[in-house]
This record gives structure tokens, C-alpha cells and sequence, in this order.
């Protein structure tokens, strides 16, 4: 057991567990979910939000009196909320106003953040088209992210964490790839993560390719939004224009240096269905990413004989989803 001298010591080294009932029966490959959900704040961007605070502190971006600025729509919002309220930062947080759940609110209002509600990119009339096909959040956090840079560029005592091309968001990843490999004994066939920043599916997906290249690496996206083309699918096919500052980022890497093996787009009935059955059948009480990665790491799993092994992790908790089971990224 581990006695930390701060709650910020307890951030990552997450367990792994491999998914019994879902697939019970079956001759096909094991599957193995990492429990990122076990963070302090109850998700991973714990990794990146203090890699990312404290990489600036090192770098003098960050100092006493300093405020931390971030487009969110969700767990970023609140894992820099956490990390920021504990080393002392003033913390605000531009989220759509699609996104900003009443338990989201109540969390970040906990932990001592501001926030600010921007516009949906969704037009009214197609919203309930969305809901259907779930959340990219690289794409709800566009209109934030215009307001991070406008903020930023009046106000030069705010600091935008820039989730979607900061660096240290994969290399805090990173860390988690090289925690799997040492979990699971290097034995490693296909590695399956949703995509949102496309922080986690890179920095982990780097790592064990240059352990095995001939690993998997499988990444999950919403399907389109509303008639749209998905984000990655769109940067890779050429059809997602660029904004600087504020579009592209780590997902552009990721296709244009083709990390992903495949890219397989989730609806959000299969996404929210198989979270609820990780709940009810194997007592993991996870988000809809969650379910999205695990329906697909059940079929990549069935691809692959017995004695491989098919991992993916569990994002967050599922308490902040009560009033919007939306598969979110």
C-alpha cells in the first residue's frame, strides 16, 4: 500500500483487470481494461493535466498568481480543476453548453474552478441528430478554444494548458504504455483507445510499437456528428480544414503519421449498452468511452485465438453521466 505526501503522489500507476462475463464462453483473445477510471479526480486526463502544469512550471509559463485556461467538455475541465486547486492556480474552463451536465458543474464548482458555457457548433435544428452518434470533443471544444487564444493573447498572466497539441499531453500517456508493458509481461497483440485530444492513443500507441511493432493499435471515435465526417477520419481522408491555434493538434499527428492501425467509428447505443453491462456483470462502473473502447477491444479480441491479448482502458467514472449517457470524447 502507498502512502503519498500529496493526493497528486496517487496519479497513475493504475491497475489492470481482464474482463471475465463479458467474455465468458468464448475462445477468442483475452481482453484486459486498464482502470483509469481509479485516478484521483476519476479519469485519465489526471496524467495529462499534471504533466501538463507542471511542465509549464519547469518551463517559468506557470508562476504564483498564475490562472489556468482550458476548452473542455468534461474530464480535462475537471482533472486541471483538481491538479490546478491543489498546486494554488486560479482554474477556468470555456465548456459547451451541450456538455456542462449538472454533475460536471458541481464538480468543477467543488474544486474551486470558474466556468464559462460557449456555443454548440451544432446547428438546433440537427442537436437531436447528434445525440445520437455521440460527442467528439475535439470538435465541441472549438469554439472554447477561440476564446482560450483571444483570452491568452489579452491577458498574458493566463496560461492555456492547450490540451489538444501540448506535447506533454501524450508524453504523460507515454507513461501509461510503459506501465502496460510492464503489467502485462510485454504480451501485447492490439491496444484499442477512444480518441478525443488523441493524447492517450498516441502517447501509448508510440510506446508499444516501439516495443512490438507488429502490435495493433485500434482507434474508436463517435460516428459523424450530425451527417459530419468523424474527426480522425476526416483529418486522414484530407476533407478537416485547419485553424491554427485552435484545430488539428495531436489528432492531425496521428493520422498524418498514420499511428492507427485502423479507425473504428462507435455509435452511442453500443457505447452506452456495453458500459452498463461492465457495470451490471463486472462491477466497473465506467463512462461511455469506456463502453465504446471495450465493445471494440471484445471485437478485435474475437479476430485473435486464446493466449493473446487485446487491452484497453477504462476512461472514467460513469457518476458524471447520469443526466447525459452520451457517448463523449
Amino acid at each position: 500500500m502507498t502512502v503519498a505526501d500529496s493526493v497528486l503522489g496517487l496519479i497513475g500507476n493504475t491497475p489492470i483487470v481482464r474482463l471475465q462475463s463479458l467474455t465468458r464462453g468464448s475462445n477468442a483473445a483475452s481482453v484486459f481494461l486498464k482502470l483509469e477510471h481509479l485516478n484521483p479526480s476519476g479519469s485519465y486526463k489526471d496524467r495529462m493535466a499534471l504533466r501538463m502544469i507542471e511542465d509549464a512550471e519547469k518551463a517559468g509559463h506557470l508562476k504564483a498568481g498564475s490562472t489556468i485556461i482550458e476548452s473542455s467538455s468534461g474530464n480535462t475541465a475537471i482533472a486541471l480543476s483538481f491538479v490546478g486547486g491543489v498546486k494554488g492556480y486560479k482554474v477556468k474552463i470555456f465548456i459547451a453548453e451541450t456538455s456542462l451536465t449538472d454533475e460536471k458543474k458541481k464538480i468543477l464548482t467543488r474544486y474551486g474552478a470558474q466556468f464559462e458555457m460557449t456555443p454548440s457548433p451544432v446547428p438546433l435544428g440537427r442537436r437531436n441528430e447528434a445525440r445520437k452518434s455521440g460527442i467528439p470533443g475535439e470538435r465541441v471544444e472549438e469554439p472554447g478554444r477561440a476564446m482560450c487564444k483571444a483570452a491568452e493573447e489579452k491577458d498574458r498572466s493566463l496560461w492555456w494548458a492547450r490540451q489538444f497539441s501540448n506535447p506533454s499531453n501524450f508524453l504523460a500517456h507515454a507513461d501509461m504504455g510503459r506501465e502496460i508493458l510492464k503489467q502485462l509481461d510485454g504480451k501485447v497483440d492490439v491496444f484499442v483507445s477512444s480518441i478525443g485530444t488523441g493524447g492517450n492513443f498516441m502517447g501509448v500507441a508510440r510506446v508499444l510499437k516501439e516495443s512490438n511493432p507488429r502490435i495493433r493499435c485500434v482507434a474508436v471515435e463517435p460516428t459523424g456528428w450530425a451527417g459530419e465526417e468523424a474527426i480522425l477520419s476526416g483529418w486522414k481522408n484530407g476533407t478537416k480544414h485547419e485553424i491554427v491555434g485552435v484545430t488539428g493538434g495531436i489528432v492531425k499527428q496521428i493520422a498524418d503519421q498514420d499511428i492507427a492501425n485502423e479507425i473504428v467509428q462507435v455509435g452511442n447505443e453500443e457505447a452506452r449498452q456495453t458500459a452498463y453491462r461492465l457495470s451490471k456483470e463486472e462491477g466497473i462502473f465506467c463512462g461511455m468511452s469506456t463502453g465504446a473502447n471495450v465493445y471494440v477491444a471484445m471485437n478485435e479480441a474475437k479476430k485473435l485465438p486464446s493466449g493473446k491479448n487485446v487491452i484497453t482502458i477504462a476512461v472514467d467514472r460513469g457518476d458524471r453521466y447520469f443526466s447525459d449517457e452520451r457517448y463523449t470524447t
